[in-house]
């Protein structure tokens, strides 16, 4: 997705990487790994088990994003299902809990 001139037009490949769409969710991913970080934090959630729903929620791909996202219309809820898919039913409860959407992409954005 061309968010800007400057993506496709003035941007260094550099530049290019980091606001690509593939960058993006992987940083709403890893916004929603610490939220469950700190609900493992609190007693919510086994750490192991946010440990090893961390390496999984890491191999979603935003192809598989963009077709939940085609299906309900909506970005966030698109990678929440599509994390939740691949993480144990135990963690996968948990994901996004406590945040709006707007939680999550703007501190994706700022990262």
């Amino acid at each position: 997705m061309i968010v800007h001139p400057i993506d496709y037009r003035y941007g260094t490949e550099e530049m290019k990487v980091i606001w690509s769409e593939k960058s993006k969710i992987e940083r709403m991913i890893k916004v929603e790994i610490a939220l469950l970080k700190a609900l493992a934090k609190r007693g919510y959630i086994d750490e192991d088990k946010v440990k090893e729903a961390e390496d999984r929620a890491l191999k979603v791909t935003p192809e598989r994003v963009k077709e939940i996202e085609r299906e309900i219309k909506h970005d966030v809820m698109a990678l929440v299902k599509a994390i939740s898919e691949v993480l144990d039913e135990e963690v996968a409860r948990w994901v996004h809990f406590g945040a709006t959407s707007n939680d999550i992409t703007d501190t994706a954005v700022a990262t």
